[in-house]
């Protein structure tokens, strides 16, 4: 029996990488404690200077502090098979769109080759340092993943992201103790199939490139910025595709083509939440387009307001007679308020959809159809405008029984603006994906009308 029992505790050993079964006990691990908690006590040059480096360096030193100063990564002076699973990882990130460079792969694998030429045994002085860096880099990968990196703002001002939140140093912490190093950090990649589908897409264009690698990874990023829970059914807007969808888990339930905001006036990018939808609506003209589109008119063609139902009101909100106005004196018309009854002439067509938000964008019908059937559709000054209202209305009414389609059409054409409460708020996420995942697994590659890949692909370099 004694003999069986070598051989298999010898094949064991041989199988076991980076554990040497015939050793002496290992060393403590404690001895690392102070040295570890100088480092975190500090802030290394490695540590990034931004807020970010902030953020996740005040993550480590609570991980360590869970830990009480303990190597995460090394069990003596051998490194723990999280390390192995670690780094694999990291060499990996590149199928997320990721530099593996940024995470100090190098410096790991030259640490981890000069422990081979010494039996697995790493240099005790080292540990510390290699264990608290190895760290940092799990949690700046896995801040990528969450699209915490990256500045959508200074591609695009109106880009507003809402992080993805995470408790890192509780993450990692589970990941260690459980070891499921590589699982934590899948966990937090987006699942979309959109996302899936743009890395298998990656894939195929490393081995057969068609110069779309960048485009592919500038597109993962995206959907990295996006909230990682879009909800269980929400309105999707591909600004440079000019589609909408309305999405159920991961099946589209209803599609149309839009027109968005044209470069001058672009839609902003952001996710809030479906609550109202406005018959028959009124349009308050913004000043914007009063000051630079309407009265330049006016000066010429006071008829113009009439003919458009447009009606002035005046500070007091008493109706002004426009064809008293002098539409070239700046004075006599500050202050003044131009709003379109409900109508077949109103800019916003029967219907609106409203999602409350700081740019007071939302979607809504309009009385020139024939705009659709143009490939270009970055036409509008900001606004969505939907291909076919009255079915995204039958959807978001559906949970309404009252609301016959007979009714819904009624309300559209009553001429006086009714505003309905959503009984379910529908998550809206205005996203610029130039580069689309089909069914079949292809990718097209839209417009990119405001230019916004140029300008991304300028700071990733």
């Amino acid at each position: 029996m004694g003999t069986r029992f070598l051989h298999t505790t010898v094949v064991t050993c041989a199988l076991a990488a980076g554990v040497a079964c015939h050793r002496a006990p290992q060393v403590d691990n404690s001895r690392h404690a102070p040295a570890i908690q100088r480092i975190v006590g500090s802030t290394p040059a490695w540590v990034d200077r931004d807020r970010l480096g902030s953020a996740l360096w005040k993550a480590e030193r609570d991980f360590y502090a869970s830990r009480r100063n303990l190597p995460a990564w090394m069990e003596g002076d051998e490194a723990s098979s999280g390390f192995a699973t670690l780094l694999d990882a990291l060499k990996h990130s590149e199928d997320h769109g990721l530099d593996p460079a940024r995470y100090n792969t190098d410096g790991f694998q030259q640490a981890a080759a000069a422990a081979a030429q010494n039996k697995g045994r790493y240099e005790l002085a080292k540990i510390p340092e290699l264990d608290t860096r190895v760290t940092y880099a799990y949690l700046r990968y896995a801040a990528d993943l969450l699209g915490w990196s990256g500045n959508p703002k200074a591609i695009y001002a109106t880009w507003l992201v809402t992080a993805n939140k995470m408790d890192l140093a509780d993450h990692l912490a589970t990941a260690v103790s459980s070891n499921r190093v590589r699982e934590s950090l899948d966990e937090l990649a987006p699942g979309h199939p959109q996302y899936k589908g743009l890395q298998a897409a990656l894939q195929r264009e490393r081995m057969n490139p068609t110069g779309h690698v960048d485009g592919i990874r500038m597109n993962l990023e995206r959907w990295r910025w996006m909230p990682h829970e879009l909800g269980d059914r929400y309105v999707l807007v591909n600004v440079p595709a000019y589609q909408m969808q309305v999405m159920e888990g991961n099946r589209p339930a209803l599609a149309m083509r839009v027109i968005v905001g044209d470069p001058k006036h672009p839609t902003p990018l952001f996710s809030d939440e479906m609550t109202t939808i406005v018959f028959s609506p009124n349009w308050n003209v913004p000043e914007s387009i009063i000051r630079n589109e309407m009265l330049p008119r006016l000066v010429n063609d006071p008829g113009y307001l009439e003919r458009q139902d447009i009606q002035v009101v005046g500070t007091s909100g008493e109706a002004v007679d426009v064809h008293a106005v002098d539409w070239g004196d700046e004075e006599a018309v500050t202050g003044l308020h131009f709003r379109q009854e409900p109508g077949p002439r109103n800019a916003l067509g029967l219907v609106k959809f409203v999602f409350p938000n700081q740019f007071d964008v939302y979607m809504h019908d309009t009385p020139t159809d024939s705009l659709f059937n143009k490939p270009r559709r970055a036409l509008s000054h900001g606004c969505i405008r939907l291909e076919n209202p009255v079915a995204l209305a039958q959807y978001v009414m559906r949970d309404k029984p009252e609301w016959t389609a007979e009714r819904i059409n009624a309300a559209m054409n009553a001429g006086h603006e009714q505003g309905v409460p959503l009984k379910d708020h529908i998550p809206v996420h205005i996203g610029y994906f130039t580069a689309w995942v089909n069914s079949d697994g292809s990718v097209t590659y839209t417009d990119d009308p405001y230019g916004l890949d140029s300008k991304q692909k300028a700071l990733r370099l």
